[in-house]
């Protein structure tokens, strides 16, 4: 069922374009993390060209990604500019220091 919603501007966007848009973004944040997985420490503009996409479209991924905390964001100065480098979260940042000895510790 196809839903109609009003925007603030008085536009109608319908419920099933704004979910293909949400599953594009998913889409591009996915493989956007796989790629910081096999190359983490890329900064922004270095994403883009391994991808082929705008730093644009990178920068709104990476954000979404940091928002999800799956990646951590280091900005550091190169040559007097920001640079920003990306890194996935590792697994263990997910658990608190008591389960990961839970784990050391599981016997099988």
């Amino acid at each position: 069922m196809t839903t109609q919603l009003v925007t603030p501007e008085g536009g109608i966007k319908t419920t099933d374009a704004i979910d293909a848009v949400r599953r594009k973004g998913a889409d591009t944040d996915w493989a956007l993390y796989q790629l910081i997985s096999k190359k983490p420490g890329l900064n922004v503009y270095e994403l883009a060209k391994e991808r082929q996409w705008s730093t644009g479209k990178v920068y709104g991924s990476v954000k979404r990604l940091e928002k999800q905390e799956l990646v951590c964001l280091e900005k550091t100065l190169s040559r007097g500019r920001a640079i920003l480098r990306v890194s996935p979260i590792r697994w263990q940042e997910f658990f608190t220091s008591e389960e990961l000895e839970e784990f050391r510790n599981i016997e099988f």
